[in-house]
């Protein structure tokens, strides 16, 4: 009887210890790699940002405190070794609750479905806990081995983790977001603007935050067409907009750009304007302007305010110049002369590009993009291979559907 006691035990052992160790791995690269930045936003809005969270130490307290959270629903439960698993689900659903927090949560906070949902799950689970102590019972003589006892409750916790899980449902762009805004507020511009640079999805206020990012970097105009742009001028900066549980505001861009705007300020544009033409104006400035008219098409203004702001000299070399003004240069220019690189306004030469793969890539641009009659077989076909020019945003970005408009 002994032995058969002490093997129980250490059985019993084993699944309490491997369980609460992928518990633990769990919960705590749940939080830290992927609900993390959330979580921090949550805090800092709901504190009214007189505290931060930060992600390391955060998502050990409450490991820490959700794995205490079971061993107190294991004492009270006292649940068969077979079923020890179980006593994991008010944790989880703990867990679920935390996380699952949306934009309308972070602006009025509520517990939605949850106020019903989760009484109603934990009424569920004291019932279930009765059932599987009551009909354990008659069955003393079940197979007590590790291997039947493991099975069960390592299926039973892969099935919470599951659930638990899928149960958030903000988008892959809003996680891009909260991250990419941590990154900028840590000064860790470069990884900022490396937060979902694949995909093809984007908010105006994810597209802010990178051009943000690069601009930090000096490379806004080098890299805008690196990133899908849905929102034109607003993708750079919009100062009517303004969210409270923005921890990196249109402000902080202003003031990045020379001088926070005012409130009797109308439209961006005027910001640029007024901005322009104080000594408060700075590179920075100049490359949000000038990007822009790119962005909202008013090619004639650009072409216009261009050479105020970049000096190509007497040469009229523009090889050193960012790609984005290179591209649009070439586009806007005479075609035939850009052909061979030179960049002809009516009559006037504004710049020479001597880069023989720039100007091999432009004219390969035009010859794929003339071997198509249909506008969607062209949009997407020039997409692969161009989508990251101002060529394929000027020529197409209003004719793209799906993935490729705006989101």
């Amino acid at each position: 009887m002994s032995n058969s006691h002490f093997f129980k035990q250490k059985t019993a052992g084993i699944i309490q210890y491997s369980c609460g160790v992928l518990f633990m791995l769990f919960t705590f690269s749940y939080l830290y790699f992927l609900q993390g930045d959330l979580l921090a936003e949550a805090q800092f809005v709901y504190s009214h940002g007189a505290t931060t969270y930060n992600l390391f130490i955060g998502a050990i307290i409450i490991t820490a405190v959700l794995q205490i959270l079971q061993r107190v629903v294991h004492l009270l439960t006292n649940l068969p070794p077979r079923w020890y698993a179980f006593s994991y689900l008010p944790s989880m659903l703990g867990l679920a609750i935390l996380t699952d927090i949306d934009r309308h949560a972070l602006l009025h906070f509520t517990f939605g479905a949850w106020v019903w949902m989760a009484p109603l799950i934990l009424v569920g689970f004291v019932i279930a806990v009765f059932l599987i102590r009551h009909f354990d019972t008659y069955f003393p003589n079940e197979s007590t081995d590790l291997k039947s006892q493991a099975y069960p409750n390592f299926i039973i916790l892969f099935v919470l983790i599951l659930v638990t899980g899928a149960i958030p449902h903000n988008p892959d762009v809003f996680h891009y977001e909260m991250k990419t805004e941590r990154l900028i507020l840590g000064h860790d511009y470069e990884a900022a603007s490396h937060v979902g640079e694949r995909s093809l999805r984007s908010t105006a206020r994810l597209t802010q935050l990178r051009m943000y990012a690069l601009s930090q970097q000096g490379l806004l105009a080098e890299r805008l067409f690196d990133y899908p742009q849905y929102y034109g001028s607003q993708g750079l900066l919009d100062i009517a907009e303004s969210q409270p549980y923005y921890r990196f505001t249109t402000q902080d861009i202003c003031a990045h750009l020379g001088a926070r705007c005012g409130k009797t300020v109308s439209s961006t544009q005027r910001y640029y304007h007024l901005l322009l033409n104080d000594s408060l104006c700075n590179i920075y400035t100049i490359d949000y302007y000038l990007c822009s008219l790119l962005l909202d098409k008013r090619t004639d203004e650009f072409l216009q305010q261009f050479p105020c702001y970049y000096h190509l000299g007497t040469s009229h070399n523009g090889d050193n110049l960012p790609r984005a003004y290179r591209e649009a240069l070439l586009l806007l220019g005479d075609p035939q002369a850009a052909s061979s690189g030179v960049v002809r306004v009516k009559g006037d030469t504004l710049a020479v590009f001597t880069d023989n793969d720039f100007i091999s890539r432009y004219r390969d641009y035009k010859e794929l993009k003339s071997e198509f009659s249909d506008r969607t077989e062209r949009v997407n076909k020039t997409h692969r291979e161009f989508g990251n020019t101002y060529w394929w945003y000027y020529d197409c970005s209003h004719l793209a559907t799906g993935e490729l408009q705006r989101q």
